[in-house]
């Protein structure tokens, strides 16, 4: 599988540590709309189930963008239409789950855009949400042929 073989790769498991890494960060930033006392509320009040969800879309962000900057580096792995298409997805997914309140009692980065009405169905449904970000970080790796036999 060239998703694998692309993670063997030292400078991509940085990239794919860093990227996810960061993504967290921020991610979690947002969540607390930039009110970094809060983290331990944050951390006390999260669902296990949307921590969980939270993780794995971190680390799927990582190897999506490691896979990517695999890609971008060799000009002759994928074509110029399937990257862009690529990082559209990604990008997609990507401000979707910013959306979403991970904790019932947080509010998140949605609360300065949504109206109320559906802020409380994002509350309600919100790991759907998250689940459709992962789906489509999925998908973006699919598309590149990140599952594919070398």
């Amino acid at each position: 599988m060239r998703l694998l073989h692309v993670l063997q790769i030292p400078s991509s498991q940085g990239v794919a540590l860093l990227s996810a890494a960061l993504m967290l960060v921020i991610y979690v930033y947002a969540q607390l709309l930039g009110i970094v006392e809060n983290l331990d509320v944050w951390l006390a009040t999260i669902p296990p189930l949307n921590l969980g969800i939270v993780l794995v879309f971190s680390a799927l962000f990582g190897i999506t963008f490691a896979y990517q900057y695999y890609l971008w580096k060799r000009p002759k792995t994928c074509s110029a239409t399937k990257k862009i298409s690529g990082a559209g997805t990604t990008g997609v997914g990507t401000f979707g789950i910013f959306l979403v309140a991970q904790c019932p009692a947080c509010a998140s980065i949605g609360t300065l855009f949504l109206p109320f009405s559906a802020i409380s169905f994002l509350a309600d449904y919100g790991w759907i949400f998250n689940l459709l970000g992962i789906g489509l970080l999925l998908f973006t790796l699919n598309y590149l042929g990140a599952f594919k036999n070398e």
